[in-house]
């Protein structure tokens, strides 16, 4: 009796169905059935703790944001309420400013218009010297005609008074002959005598006339000839003076013009100045009010790196809950070493096969970084992915599975190093690092797949041999 009582022992032992014993039989039944819900249960705590831990890495990474998007928003509220005070400062300064502004630019529309004024009665003073002026010309083109005539009627006068000369001359050289033929006739060509003496001395004092005559005539004649030149001189000076008169007047009249576009531009220039006034002021306004809005946002922001800290605070039941979890997955993890409660080979495949996908979502996620630039949440604690609490929590026994399981602990965490790598050379800006470790991320990911999927091979093989993956 005793010894087949030994037997059903050894056989409740190892797990074993016993056959002809209902006792042993609902024993063996419990035991199993308990083995199943431990089972579930150590499914369920390693599901939960890898949830908890995504949950508390993206809270802590959502908490982290909101720290450093207060600190941004305070310090550009900070930045913009001194930029509005400086600028609310200049606007002072502008407003003083255009205030002198508009000042000049009435004194210059006023002075603009009393120069166009003047410039106006300049044109009509020099048309009308251009105007006396061509009349000069004109009467001295007259006078210079008329000098030509005086000229030719003093030729005339030459020529007479060299014919009265000839004609004194030949009268005096008659004078003598008759004064002679008197001489000879005596007493008789005495009265003779008397006229031709008469005659000659007529002829002498036509004689000294003329002479005189001829004097007065060649002084005439001189000065008519020095008149005609000057006149000739003064029309091609008042000629030249009419000409330069007309380019003044022609410059006069163009700068009237540019007075007058000045005049509309400073026109124009006043009611911009206006507008622009009227922008600055409102410009004033709205940096009064943007101080005080950044003001306000400046409290929000402090409110909300308030509530950041306080977030912190209220997550630490959430890490605590997290490592709670993880140490009963690896008290459970020591359980399963018991053939009582020994992790089915089926679950052991399906946790591998989850770290597979897990593995190439955290490279997708490590990728997505290096791409764009952008820091997004990534766990870089190997014993805190998912597949890491169940790594450090359970531990393969059979001579299958390993050698090939031990030397994941060290690739898995230089794996989860360059996330670490790559944040901190995102960090400085450094994307060519980031890049290379990326890359080798890519290439380590390749081998440690290699290595889960040769773990799933020899589990699956062991399971079809009903042999445990956690037992020797």
């Amino acid at each position: 009796m005793k010894i087949k009582s030994d037997k059903v022992l050894q056989s409740i032992g190892r797990m074993e169905p016993v056959e002809g014993n209902k006792d042993a039989e609902q024993i063996h039944n419990r035991l199993v059935e308990g083995r199943e819900k431990f089972n579930q249960l150590v499914g369920d705590v390693c599901s939960s703790v890898m949830r908890i831990s995504a949950l508390d890495l993206a809270m802590n990474d959502s908490t982290d944001k909101m720290v450093r998007i207060s600190n941004n928003v305070k310090q550009i509220s900070e930045t913009v309420v001194h930029a509005s005070q400086l600028t609310e400062e200049n606007m002072d300064e502008v407003v003083n400013a255009h205030e002198g502004f508009t000042e000049s630019i009435t004194h210059v529309s006023s002075a603009a218009g009393e120069i166009m004024d003047d410039m106006e009665a300049s044109s009509q003073e020099i048309s009308t010297i251009v105007q006396e002026s061509q009349a000069t010309i004109n009467k001295s083109a007259r006078m210079k005609d008329d000098m030509h005539e005086l000229l030719d009627i003093i030729k005339g006068m030459n020529e007479v008074i060299k014919g009265i000369n000839s004609i004194s001359a030949q009268t005096n050289m008659l004078a003598l002959n008759a004064s002679i033929e008197a001489a000879r006739a005596g007493e008789s060509g005495k009265g003779f005598a008397v006229v031709a003496e008469q005659i000659r001395s007529l002829a002498d004092e036509t004689k000294q006339l003329t002479a005189n005559m001829d004097g007065f005539i060649v002084k005439i004649e001189s000065a008519a000839t020095m008149s005609s030149e000057s006149l000739d001189q003064s029309v091609v000076e008042l000629d030249a003076m009419r000409e330069n008169l007309n380019k003044v007047l022609a410059n006069n009249q163009r700068n009237v013009s540019n007075i007058v576009n000045i005049t509309d531009s400073i026109t124009t220039i006043a009611a911009t100045s206006e507008e622009i006034f009227s922008a600055v002021t409102n410009v004033q306004d709205q940096m009064g009010r943007l101080r005080d809005e950044c003001s306000s946002l400046n409290q929000q922001s402090m409110d909300l790196e308030t509530v950041s800290e306080d977030l912190k605070i209220n997550m630490q039941p959430v890490s605590e809950i997290e490592k709670g979890l993880d140490n009963a997955a690896k008290l459970m993890g020591r359980m399963v070493q018991d053939v009582f409660y020994m992790l089915d080979n089926r679950r052991f495949i399906t946790n591998v096969q989850n770290a597979i996908t897990a593995h190439q979502n955290w490279l997708n996620t490590l990728g997505k970084m290096v791409r764009n630039r952008e820091f997004l949440p990534l766990q870089t604690d190997d014993t805190k992915c998912a597949f890491g609490h169940f790594y450090y929590a359970m531990t393969p026994r059979n001579k299958m599975i390993t050698p090939t399981w031990s030397e994941l602990a060290a690739k898995h965490r230089r794996f989860h190093g360059f996330g670490k790598n790559v944040i901190a050379a995102l960090n400085v800006q450094d994307y060519m690092k980031a890049e290379n470790e990326y890359k080798q991320a890519v290439k380590l990911s390749e081998d440690l797949i290699d290595d889960f999927r040769k773990i799933i091979a020899n589990a699956e093989a062991l399971e079809k041999e009903h042999l445990h993956v956690f037992a020797e």
